[in-house]
């Protein structure tokens, strides 16, 4: 499960297979290194270097993991949300990250929230039910940070579209994110040179 951090698990209990967590099997997320453990941070380097108890929201539900820093290149604690971007999660804050987004999850609100109209609270409440669906309320509610995160993850989607991805030179003008379209009448491209006589 290295590389399979959000399947959902059942466990025989001896009578029946009950629902159970990576986290509750004694899984740790190592960032960096492929999944294995960073050779800096195998000792207790204090609870800066490790979360116990860190949200990811996934396409598939709502997980809760062991999660450990990389401490390598001289690792800094405010650099941890570049690592959490490395793994492809999107951090709910730049400072001291305790939860994050797959960017699976936030591509997927935003298509959900374009074509099926979805708010984002019916759309957190269905990734809390496909998590737990007898009792979705017992998983922390992350629809503020979904909020804030989603209307980010937007804006840099569109820069990425209209050419600022990468661009720190210039930042957008009005009308520079948006999305060009043919069919309207502009002049000196789709109409003909004297169309106002």
């Amino acid at each position: 499960h290295i590389h399979h951090p959000f399947h959902h698990l059942q466990r025989w209990t001896g009578q029946f297979y009950d629902s159970a967590s990576l986290q509750d099997l004694g899984f740790i997320w190592y960032l960096g290194h492929g999944g294995k453990p960073c050779p800096n941070n195998l000792g207790d380097h204090g609870s800066d270097w490790s979360c116990n108890r860190f949200t990811v929201v996934h396409s598939t539900g709502v997980f809760i993991h062991h999660l450990k820093w990389c401490r390598c290149n001289d690792g800094k604690l405010e650099e941890r949300h570049l690592q959490l971007l490395r793994a492809q999660l999107f951090p709910s804050t730049v400072t001291r990250p305790q939860s994050a987004f797959s960017f699976e999850v936030l591509d997927h609100f935003l298509i959900d929230a374009l074509e099926c109209k979805t708010s984002a609270m019916s759309f957190y409440q269905k990734l809390r039910r496909l998590t737990n669906n007898a009792c979705p309320d017992s998983l922390p509610d992350r629809y503020r940070e979904l909020m804030r995160t989603s209307r980010v993850w937007r804006d840099l989607k569109n820069r990425k579209r209209a050419g600022f991805g990468h661009d720190q030179e210039r930042t957008p003008g009005p009308g520079d994110l948006a999305t060009f379209c043919p069919t309207c009448p502009q002049p000196g491209i789709n109409l003909p040179e004297r169309w106002q006589q």
